[in-house]
């Protein structure tokens, strides 16, 4: 979907220069963060929670940073995930070109709600590929293409705010608010050539103004300001507020997020249900010269997890025909054939 050139930077003082917008004068307040440092291809992980109401977006994106200038190719790859429709729904993006800007928007559900629970997002990029997954799973991937448009380094950012773009967001009704975005931790590996290193984690025990910055600006799109005091670290969690204007911060406690299941057994549930998990065929390639508009759906595999583990905590049965006995019930059965055979032996042994 075409839309309103985004991060249209602007200060309080410029804007306040120039006789425009004032970023202080939007009644309603943002958030955002950004790596200080950029990097050209790597893989960007999020494990967060987002936020679940109409006319929002909670987003993990790549940025290089002056694409919003005249002259300068626009390079982008975006994971938004919509607040709308319980928040059952993210979109993969890349945007490139000089001038006309190039979009392959694919948009991706689920059965559940990413506000419900935290979800482990990323992006991997590489000279010729760019690939999203969630929790694991890869949904999409782009070879050559827009992905051989992004040649330059990018910074990480994070943010969360409400569009003035009721058709792509849903309707807008300040009621909802104070709304809130969780982050448990953001991974960074560098691309070797042939794979991925880790180069960092940060778990968010404090705010690490030397590897983030928090913007302070807004954008003609953008119902909010960003502002600093709307990015709270709190119990290892970094949480983004969207507010009211005078109104910002946050002081309740974040969800906790609860383990995710192992790599072991996501396989092992994965291969007992190959037949009904859509996971597999979710997974897109396509030229970015030509992007197709389909849906894919992540399926989840806790139901049969769950089976999994029901059945295995049920006591072992030994089954005979429409029979049927537990391995306790045959032991006392032995035992007393036992006891029986006994008895009647006894009586010849003594006689000898």
């Amino acid at each position: 979907m075409s839309r309103i050139i985004k991060y249209l930077k602007v200060t309080a003082f410029s804007v306040l220069a120039a006789g425009a917008l004032n970023a202080a004068a939007k009644p309603y307040k943002g958030a955002e963060i950004f790596t200080t440092d950029e990097g050209l291809y790597g893989k960007f992980v999020i494990r967060m929670q987002a936020a679940k109401a109409s006319g929002v977006i909670s987003n993990f994106f790549l940025w290089k940073d002056g694409s919003e200038l005249d002259g300068v190719p626009w390079e982008e790859v975006d994971i938004e995930v919509f607040g709308k429709n319980n928040a059952n729904s993210w979109q993969s993006n890349i945007i490139s070109g000089l001038d006309t800007k190039q979009y392959s928007e694919q948009v991706h559900t689920i059965n559940s709600s990413f506000a419900d629970a935290y979800h482990t997002f990323a992006m991997e990029w590489t000279p010729d590929q760019v690939r999203w997954l969630v929790d694991g799973e890869v949904i999409r991937t782009t070879n050559g293409g827009q992905a051989r448009d992004l040649i330059s380094p990018a910074q990480a950012r994070i943010n969360f705010w409400p569009p003035e773009n009721p058709a792509w967001v849903g309707d807008w009704n300040d009621s909802v608010l104070p709304l809130y975005m969780f982050v448990n931790w953001v991974e960074f590996y560098s691309w070797n050539g042939s794979g991925f290193d880790l180069k960092w984690r940060d778990d968010f025990d404090s705010f690490n103004t030397s590897r983030w910055g928090t913007a302070d600006w807004t954008f003609a799109e953008n119902r909010a300001d960003f502002s600093p005091a709307n990015v709270v670290v709190k119990n290892g969690y970094l949480v983004l507020a969207l507010t009211r204007e005078g109104q910002e911060g946050f002081t309740g406690n974040p969800p906790v997020d609860q383990p995710a299941p192992s790599s072991s057994s996501q396989s092992s549930s994965i291969a007992s249900s190959s037949s009904s998990s859509t996971v597999s065929s979710s997974a897109s390639s396509e030229s970015s010269s030509s992007p197709p508009s389909s849906s894919a759906t992540v399926s989840s595999v806790a139901s049969s997890a769950a089976q999994s583990s029901s059945s295995s905590s049920q006591p072992s049965t030994i089954t005979g025909g429409a029979f049927g006995f537990t391995a306790w019930g045959f032991a006392g059965l032995l035992l007393l054939f036992v006891g029986k055979l006994c008895a009647v032996r006894l009586p010849a042994t003594r006689s000898t």
